[in-house]
């Protein structure tokens, strides 16, 4: 359902296809044939591999150790450079590219959560190792992007001018509907140092895994229920002996034997009432949370957990019920004899 709410809120014609790796000889020819077969496409953004190691001249390996923590630095990232602001994404902090002024350093706009959890801020100088080369640059500004639109998006997007004597690849994406496959078969043959990734067969395979996930839980949640009975009737029997003495004399005292029965059933079945209802509750507030904090998607009750308080009041309800039946079978005189 997660996934479906997610696919749900993106746009009919979102990109659905990747491709990388493409060189400069071919960058021109691959863009007209994209253009051709989706208008909509993404421009192309150069692309170098660069790791960050040092921000305001001091290297990574000092920084604080919730900062080196952080998995950015430990790995290369995808440098681009981009006169304009992709789409996507929005500023939250300083400005876009300003006029360069003599003795300056180059800019660099940093994607937010990352700035945060480096504790990176505009002005600050960071400095990458590209290509065996040390490039230092200083934040212009600080963005918020929008992961989720199949769209190339970067950490870093760097001053135009600042990467561009580096070997580049370049990147895009695209949408081709499932009817254009053999257009799709031909760009592949036509640049086949191009790597063309399928977003919906990467969707289909995520989607297999969260079925079988969803399964192995299933089959989990069944074994807790089963264990939940077992401990439920485990009470039961542990104080079978007092409901057995108590019952008799009630019954002793006139009680009749439907009210007894009456009140056992009452009292099972608000317990198997309450342990439902606290359920439903419990899957809500996790649903709503990994909705709106964790995946930011609009978030819908499920009305179908309304039924939880019911099914939990039948069940707990009928297993008390079979449990504590010796209790109303047996001879007030005997028991009270034998007590």
């Amino acid at each position: 359902e997660l996934l479906d709410t997610w696919q749900a809120q993106l746009p009919p014609d979102a990109p659905n296809h990747f491709a990388l790796n493409i060189l400069p000889t071919e960058k021109e020819a691959f863009e007209r044939r994209v253009q051709k077969l989706s208008p909509g496409a993404e421009p192309l953004f150069p692309m170098v591999p660069g790791r960050l190691v040092a921000v305001n001249g001091k290297p990574v390996q000092a920084l604080d150790e919730d900062v080196r923590s952080e998995r950015a630095l430990q790995r290369d990232l995808g440098l681009t450079w981009s006169e304009r602001l992709p789409s996507g994404n929005q500023l939250t902090a300083g400005r876009w590219w300003s006029a360069p002024q003599p003795g300056a350093l180059p800019g660099v706009s940093v994607e937010e959560k990352l700035a945060a959890n480096l504790r990176i801020q505009v002005g600050d100088r960071l400095t990458f190792s590209v290509a065996g080369q040390n490039r230092e640059v200083q934040v212009q500004s600080l963005r918020k992007v929008k992961w989720d639109n199949f769209q190339p998006n970067f950490f870093m997007v760097f001053q135009p001018g600042t990467l561009t004597d580096l070997p580049v690849t370049y990147l895009t994406s695209f949408y081709l509907p499932a009817s254009q496959e053999r257009d799709l078969i031909e760009l592949a043959r036509a640049f086949p140092t191009v790597t063309l990734l399928p977003v919906d067969a990467l969707l289909s395979q995520l989607r297999s895994i969260l079925d079988q996930v969803t399964l192995a839980v299933e089959y989990v949640l069944v074994f807790v229920l089963a264990a939940g009975f077992v401990v439920l009737f485990a009470g039961l029997q542990a104080t079978l002996d007092e409901r057995v003495r108590q019952g008799a004399l009630l019954r002793a005292l006139g009680a009749e034997r439907e009210l007894l029965q009456r009140t056992r059933r009452v009292e099972f079945a608000l317990l198997g009432a309450v342990s439902g209802l606290l359920a439903a509750l419990g899957c809500e507030a996790v649903s709503l949370l990994l909705y709106r904090l964790v995946f930011d998607l609009p978030w819908q009750a499920h009305p179908w957990l309304l039924a939880l308080p019911l099914v939990g009041a039948v069940l707990v309800g009928g297993a008390g019920l079979l449990g504590t039946r010796r209790a109303l079978n047996s001879s007030p005189l005997r028991v009270l004899r034998e007590g």
